[in-house]
């Protein structure tokens, strides 16, 4: 069985079929924090992209180590570049008041680099002091970049061809995207105050993200890799009946029309935090990959018991405390115990429940590699 099987089996059939799948990155995100992934291949002496170095079976479509000259997601996520929706700075923007050094993204949300750390990124929404509903209406959506749809049309034959991998890219958001349009805290008062300023922006929202994921299937992507952090620590941002009002819907859709494309194509979400009374409304909209099962906002074996004939897992991989702060001894544990409990009956890819950051001890990626290798082989 070689990794294209091995992947179909474990994250569309949610098969055990003697090997448990695992990675360092989580969709088409790197799993490694730019400062520690650079550490990381001086350390140990690595020319080439990591996926390529470990022999993952899922490998992303451009820019696999990420692309840093880039921030934020731009920098982790690999993915085609978009065409700007056109904006003026200056018909939605304060310029006097912006941070320096920042720049529009295609949705002309303004990012500037956070001062604890560049890599990341903060942002201002261009909707936020909008009131008039029609401004909000007529608000431009970005257009696919057709160049870049190409390279990676070229990229996901290669990789098929040459590498016999799994594809996968970034194939976009909805709550978040929505969210950084409209400003988090206007965008939460408009869920009670202003409701059809989120169904517009929605119904916005995910026209583009179905475009994206629909030029992607055409390009042969196996794996479409969505990213929507809807969850706090302990529960969800936004109350449950908010999130099955506005964001389910715009998921469904979306999810709906990309099987009626390819009911073979892989439907991955990221999600951080407690999500855990949505995970059924996931599971009936037709997700198939839920990253990352948060172990310090959710119980891990809880939801694999309840949902694991139905959701594949991928992630689970405390980063907040084991990779970190544990020894590689706590590191070698967790992982034979998610494949012993969770891997063996299938549906699951070991792998971070987030970005590893620069903190994270050389020994302790080294006691992941092996405990992988170690475990997962069987």
């Amino acid at each position: 069985m070689n990794s294209r099987d091995l992947i179909f089996s474990a994250l569309k059939q949610r098969k055990f079929t003697g090997r448990v799948p695992w990675s360092f990155n989580f969709g088409a995100s790197q799993g490694f924090n730019p400062t520690l992934l650079k550490n990381f291949k001086e350390y140990e002496n690595i020319s080439g992209p990591v996926c390529e170095y470990f022999g993952y079976d899922v490998f992303p479509v451009l820019d696999p180590d990420g692309d840093f000259s880039k921030v934020g997601l731009g920098a982790l996520a690999s993915g085609i570049n978009y065409l700007d929706n056109g904006i003026k700075i200056e018909d939605y923007y304060d310029t006097a008041e912006l941070p320096e050094n920042g720049y529009l993204d295609s949705w002309g949300i303004y990012h500037y680099p956070w001062k604890l750390d560049p890599t990341f990124e903060v942002y201002i929404s261009p909707l936020k002091n909008v009131t008039d509903i029609d401004v909000i209406k007529n608000f431009p959506k970005p257009k696919v970049d057709l160049t870049s749809l190409e390279e990676a049309r070229q990229d996901i034959e290669r990789i098929k061809k040459e590498k016999q991998k799994m594809t996968v890219t970034y194939a976009g958001s909805l709550y978040e995207w929505v969210k950084n349009i409209r400003g988090e805290e206007v965008f939460f008062m408009d869920l009670h105050d202003n409701p059809e300023a989120i169904r517009v922006l929605i119904d916005k929202v995910s026209d583009f993200t179905l475009s994206l994921a629909s030029s992607l299937q055409e390009a042969g992507l196996d794996i479409l890799s969505f990213y929507d952090d809807f969850g706090a620590q302990d529960r969800l941002q936004i109350d449950p009946a908010h999130w099955r009002k506005f964001v389910k819907p715009g998921w469904a859709k979306i999810w709906k029309k990309v099987r009626e494309n390819d009911p073979d194509t892989i439907i991955f979400l990221h999600s951080c935090g407690c999500i855990e009374e949505v995970v059924p409304d996931l599971i009936e909209i037709g997700l198939d990959v839920l990253h990352p099962i948060q172990p310090e906002t959710m119980d891990v074996y809880k939801i694999a018991g309840n949902y694991q004939k139905d959701l594949a897992i991928w992630g689970t991989i405390s980063c907040q405390k084991t990779i970190p702060f544990g020894t590689p001894g706590d590191v070698e544990s967790e992982i034979k115990d998610r494949v012993e409990k969770i891997g063996k009956k299938g549906g699951l890819l070991i792998s971070p429940a987030n970005i590893m950051g620069p903190e994270v001890p050389m020994e302790n990626i080294r006691a992941y590699h092996e405990a992988c290798e170690k475990y997962c082989n069987m």
